[in-house]
Order: structure tokens, then C-alpha cells, then sequence
């Protein structure tokens, strides 16, 4: 532990997690960063490897248009490699727009919502880690006094002092887990996510590694959503719990410990504790919503049906064999519209002899209805 870190012991049991934790990980996820992205370190030749793989792949599918890449697309691509030399070469970057965003932006965000829950006059919310540490010793305390009363032999339900005795034990438990611990915790997932940040960082540049980079980013928001949470709901009950400690605190003192006191404020905790439970989970829900973009389809109009001779083109095709393709199915569509020509020809020439065949038919049809014809076809038969 460092010096800094030192001076924070004595300060009492939820003063003193709170501020060592909070001191140990920003001291650890720096050095984890600076260890890790040093000259000397195995992860500056697999960075340079992989920018050098990734800069010859764009210029392959640029050079052959493969994938639908294109030269606007250039300072899309440039754009993301600098921001990521930025971020794993740079620890005062990194610190600006990880670390401090995921442990600094939080506490700042809940002391802005919980401020007027804070000048309502309740001395406990004003301060929310010298609250809790007071609320803590009065459960303590209290627990304590009531063990005295029951006996050290007296059992839970054996008299109301024992029980409350034994819920403002728990209850005590219960409010250091829900408040410090669970900070605490996220507190050092942040440091440790932070200190590993440039690995996953390094593979957001390939499209296969991507699901991993989105899955650290989840687990870095989740982790600094959970502290954001925490805070509020800590705020919020020791402003609830505050008059029950006041009063806790006058019996002790007069000599005359209820028991009804001990077990409300208890039961309090308990609430608590369990709604800060579920926002947990809820945080891990919200995190888990973060998606990355993918680039919008390009709707195509349906192609016409192919015939038998013509080739079905190839998804992802060069520039060569689309130019190929393209003469091919204009040598088909030629072939193809050569043959209607003909069709169409011998068409007409089958109408025009049909048309001649019915007036020739016609004609002797007209003769044989001629007026000068029939008597002469009378006559023959007298």
C-alpha cells in the first residue's frame, strides 16, 4: 500500500474500504496500462503487426474493390487508427475518456440528482461516506447494547432485546455489503477492465474481433453504472433512516433501548438492501443494451429471372470478373435479341401466305354466287 493509501487507515470501516480501494485501483490500473504498453512489451509488436496486416487488407480490397470498398472511405478508416493509437499509446488520454468516465463521471452524476435530497436538512445525506459510516457505528452500537440486555446466553426468539439485537447485527452487515462493498467492487472492476483496455481496444480494427471489444465496453458500463446506482440508493436511505438512528441513539443514551426502534430501523436496511440488489441487476441490463453500429443494408431492386444461358454473377466479385460478366451477358442479351428478330420474321412471312391462301379462297366463293353463272348451271341440268 502506498503512503497516500496509508494515511486512510483508523478512519473507520466503511471510510476506510471506500478510500483504499478507491486509491489502490487508480494506482494499479495506471501501472497496468504503462507496463502494458511500454516499448519493451510484447503488446507494442503485436499492435504494430496487426496495424500493418489491417492497412495491407484495406488497400487489397480498395486496389480490387472487394467487400464494396471504397476510396471515400478513406477517412473513415484513418480516423479510427489515430483514435486508437491515441488511446494505447497515451495514458492521459486514456485516463480523460476511460478511467475517469467510468469511476469519476458517476459519483459527479449522483451527487448532481441527489443535491436536493442533500439540502433538505438531513445531516447524514449531506455527507454520504461519513453517513454511512455513522449509520454503520449506530447499528453497532445498538447491536451491542441489546446483546447486553438479552445475555450472552439469550437466543434471537427467546426476548425482544435479543431480537433486536441480532437484526441490527445483520442489518449492519447488510448496509456495509450494499453500500461500500458494492462500490468497492465495481471500483475494482473498473480498475482492472481499465488496466486491460488497450488489448481489447487493439481489436476493435478486425471485423472478427469486434464482440470482443463490444463485450468489454458492456462490462466497463455495467461497472460504472453499478457505483452511479449505489450512490443514489445510499443517499436515499440515510435520509429515510436518519430519524430512526436519531432516536436509536437517544434511547441508548438514556438508558432505555426500545426494542420496536432497533427492529424498524433494521428492517429499513433491509429494504434497502434489497433494492439496491436489483438495481444491480438492472445496471447489468442497461449495459448490456450497448450495440455496435453495423453499417445499413443496401437494398437491391430484384434482378430479372435469368435465362438458361446466362451466368449468375458472383457475390463479392473483382472489378475484372465483373467486366467479364457484364460483355458475357451483353453477348447473350445480342444473341438472345437476334433470335427474336428471326422468330418475329418467319412470323410475318407465315401471315402474308395465310392472307393470300383467304383471298384466293375468297375469289372462288365470289364466282360461284355470280348472277350469269347459275343459269348456265340451270340449263345444263335441263
Amino acid at each position: 500500500m502506498s503512503g497516500a493509501c496509508a494515511a486512510l487507515v483508523g478512519d473507520g470501516v466503511i471510510r476506510g474500504v471506500l478510500g483504499a480501494v478507491d486509491c489502490e485501483t487508480r494506482t494499479f490500473a495506471e501501472a497496468g496500462y504503462s507496463a502494458l504498453t511500454s516499448a519493451s512489451s510484447g503488446f507494442q509488436l503485436a499492435l504494430t503487426a496487426l496495424l500493418t496486416i489491417y492497412v495491407a487488407l484495406i488497400g487489397y480490397r480498395m486496389l480490387f474493390a472487394a467487400g464494396g470498398a471504397k476510396l471515400s472511405d478513406a477517412p473513415g478508416i484513418a480516423l479510427k487508427i489515430g483514435a486508437i493509437l491515441a488511446l494505447v499509446t497515451s495514458w492521459a488520454t486514456f485516463q480523460t475518456l476511460v478511467f475517469d468516465l467510468a469511476a469519476r463521471a458517476p459519483g459527479e452524476i449522483a451527487a448532481i440528482v441527489a443535491a436536493p435530497m442533500q439540502m433538505d436538512g438531513s445531516s447524514l445525506a449531506a455527507d454520504p461516506v461519513g453517513g454511512l459510516q455513522t449509520a454503520y457505528e449506530q447499528l453497532s452500537q445498538g447491536a451491542g447494547v441489546f446483546g447486553k440486555i438479552a445475555g450472552p446466553t439469550a437466543k434471537a426468539y427467546s426476548s425482544p432485546a435479543a431480537a433486536a439485537a441480532e437484526a441490527l447485527s445483520a442489518a449492519s452487515g447488510v448496509l456495509f455489503m450494499t453500500t461500500a462493498g458494492v462500490i468497492s467492487a465495481a471500483t475494482l472492476a473498473i480498475g482492472v477492465l481499465t488496466a486491460v483496455g488497450p488489448v481489447f481496444i487493439a481489436l476493435f480494427l478486425i471485423p472478427a474481433t469486434r464482440g470482443l471489444f463490444a463485450g468489454w465496453v458492456r462490462a466497463l458500463a455495467a461497472a460504472a453504472f453499478v457505483p452511479l446506482l449505489a450512490w443514489l440508493v445510499a443517499v436515499l436511505m440515510l435520509v429515510v433512516l436518519e430519524p430512526w438512528l436519531v432516536a436509536l441513539a437517544q434511547e441508548r443514551a438514556a438508558g432505555t433501548p426500545n426494542a420496536q426502534t432497533a427492529l424498524s430501523a433494521a428492517a429499513l436496511v433491509f429494504v434497502f438492501g434489497a433494492g439496491q440488489a436489483a438495481l444491480v441487476i438492472s445496471a447489468c441490463v442497461m449495459a448490456f443494451g450497448f450495440r455496435l453500429r453495423r453499417p445499413a443494408a443496401v437494398i437491391q431492386p430484384p434482378a430479372p429471372a435469368a435465362s438458361r444461358d446466362t451466368p449468375s454473377a458472383p457475390e463479392a466479385a473483382s472489378r475484372a470478373q465483373r467486366l467479364a460478366f457484364d460483355l458475357q451477358r451483353d453477348h447473350v442479351a445480342t444473341a438472345s435479341r437476334s433470335r427474336t428478330a428471326e422468330l418475329a420474321g418467319a412470323t410475318v412471312s407465315t401471315s402474308s401466305r395465310s392472307t393470300v391462301m383467304v383471298e384466293r379462297t375468297t375469289r372462288l366463293g365470289d364466282d360461284y354466287r355470280r348472277p350469269d353463272a347459275a343459269p348456265r348451271r340451270l340449263g345444263m341440268v335441263r
